[in-house]
């Protein structure tokens, strides 16, 4: 088998495994929500813009997405100090907590994943997978 053959298979091997989303299933938030959740968390104060722009999405598809985080009590909303006509999102410690309890078990599950791996070996998987995707976002942009 081709290796790009091989790699697609082991891609949608990968996604079957649903290691993103498992860890949701006693919550409400999707995980497009988690992403917006994540983002505001790795820059509280962001706006809308930012994680557009982060995530290249539309502003107004970012818009309703932290509208339902805030509707979930997850996402705060406060002025730009510095720009009256701006708001700053900010997770809530409602939203924090349901951020950390989510990376805790992304950890949990990527120590499985590596599990049957020396540190080296892991080591070696981490670099060639950052240069698979590194190689796609030159090719991308």
């Amino acid at each position: 088998m081709p290796a790009e053959d091989r790699f697609y298979e082991l891609m949608r091997r990968y996604r079957k495994l649903d290691l993103d989303t498992r860890q949701l299933e006693d919550t409400s938030i999707s995980p497009a929500q988690m992403a917006l959740l994540d983002w505001i968390a790795a820059a509280p104060g962001c706006g809308v813009q930012d994680i557009a722009d982060g995530l290249v999405l539309a502003p107004p598809t970012v818009s309703v997405g932290v509208r339902r985080l805030e509707e979930s009590s997850l996402v705060e909303r406060k002025p730009d100090p510095h720009d009256g006509r701006s708001v700053e999102l900010f997770l809530t410690q409602r939203g924090q907590a349901l951020q950390r309890r989510v990376r805790d078990s992304h950890r949990r599950k990527s120590r499985r994943l590596l599990a049957g791996f020396s540190p080296q070996e892991s080591e070696m998987l981490l670099k060639l997978l950052e240069r698979v995707l590194d190689t796609a976002e030159i090719a991308d942009s």
